[in-house]
């Protein structure tokens, strides 16, 4: 079967099976289009066809890795693909549709109890709306699974292996979710044993990543790029412009209502979905410049209150502007060599940029929107002029 023809039965079976529009487009479409794009309309589809295809384009047969040991952009990758090739052998892809799933399942009482009381906890605790979705779908999961009246060691530990097949992230965030859980169970006295124990650690040192980073070379590169090619041209330049310029998180970006635009007093003014800081900027030329190009040439008008939107007069998501981003950056002829090239590596350059200008680390934090000026002094990393600065002679018995 022809890929385009195998790719459109399988979106309609997704559909058929009430998977939402938003989960076939983040976990399949998108994927599967790349491939689509990069092979003659001719091509019968084959796992050979598809691990070529991925070679070329993330540098390794990620298909042929376990999925837990995958980061979690290459495990969505790992999946996408793999639900392509069990339904090309089969014409069912297995996973948890919208019918079955354990979330619209109903809890024993008591479970329900110990669930609606942790998740008033996170309330208490000023958690984000989006945290305690997800904190509600992971343990209802477990509790669906594994009722509190029968816990122990090996009930737990079983379920551990249960979603052991998931992308390392994804275990990590389960796990860290589960462990507050039974930790909240225990002073909450709906359990009488404390079962941190089991969970493997999690630690890590803090602030040792090294954030990838780009030249203001390498930028304008990737901005001539984005104006001059694909569909939407206006669009992407404006708004990867308003990440490279302003440190912008690309979920700040897609929730931009045009009325955070001061015309008048030439500001842009945003209040950030992740910590809740107001962030407001001057607008520069190229700025001002670049949105009223797209505004004016090439937005529909649709009564939408958002400043970037989609062809068909719809919301962008933040995946959307991150996946344009990272096509842009692997065809625009720079090197990547390693580098991460999604969106929030054009907020770690600016840092890093600014840093290189003799910015101070108290100017760089408040341009990004940092709560603490400790989450910025990961870039200090980055700025090799002044880490030359602090070289140290090698003792001569060396």
């Amino acid at each position: 079967m022809k890929v385009k023809q195998l790719t459109e039965k399988a979106i309609n079976w997704l559909e058929n099976n009430q998977y939402t529009k938003s989960t076939i487009y983040i976990n399949y479409v998108r994927f599967w289009n790349g491939l689509i794009k990069s092979i003659s309309k001719d091509i019968d589809f084959s796992k050979k066809v598809s691990t070529n295809y991925i070679i070329g384009k993330y540098g390794g047969d990620i298909l042929d890795k376990p999925p837990q040991t995958l980061p979690l952009k290459e495990y969505r990758v790992y999946r996408a693909f793999k639900a392509l090739e069990e339904f090309n052998d089969s014409g069912i892809i297995s996973g948890t549709s919208i019918v079955g799933a354990t979330l619209r399942k109903g809890l024993p009482v008591h479970e329900k109890l110990v669930i609606e009381s942790y998740i008033q906890h996170l309330k208490n605790l000023g958690y984000r709306s989006k945290s305690e979705r997800t904190s509600y779908a992971i343990v209802h999961h477990y509790l669906f699974c594994c009722p509190l009246s029968d816990i122990n060691d090996k009930q737990l530990l079983e379920y551990f292996n249960t979603i052991s097949t998931g992308s390392k992230q994804t275990i990590k965030s389960k796990l860290k979710v589960l462990k507050r859980f039974l930790t909240f169970c225990l002073e909450a006295g709906f359990v009488t044993e404390d079962y941190s124990c089991l969970f493997p650690s999690a630690k890590k040192r803090r602030y040792t990543e090294i954030p990838s980073v780009y030249t203001p070379a390498e930028i304008v590169t990737l901005l001539d790029y984005l104006k001059n090619n694909n569909q939407n041209r206006k669009r992407n330049y404006a708004l990867t412009l308003l990440i490279a310029v302003y440190g912008f998180r690309s979920g700040d970006i897609v929730n931009m209502l045009l009325s955070d635009i001061d015309w008048d007093n030439g500001t842009i003014r945003i209040v950030q979905s992740k910590t809740n800081n107001v962030v407001e900027h001057r607008l520069t030329p190229h700025i001002d410049n670049a949105l009223a190009d797209y505004l004016l040439e090439e937005r529909y008008n649709v009564g939408n209150p958002h400043v970037f939107l989609k062809q068909d007069g719809g919301q962008l998501i933040s995946t959307s502007v991150s996946s344009m981003i990272f096509n842009a950056f692997l065809s625009c002829g720079i090197d990547i060599n390693g580098r991460k090239h999604g969106s929030h590596s054009l907020r770690h350059s600016l840092a890093s940029n600014m840093l290189a200008t003799n910015a101070g680390i108290l100017d760089v934090s408040k341009a990004l929107g940092h709560e603490s000026v400790d989450t910025t002094k990961i870039y200090a990393k980055v700025d090799i002029n002044r880490l030359r600065l602090c070289e140290l002679e090698v003792p001569a018995n060396e």
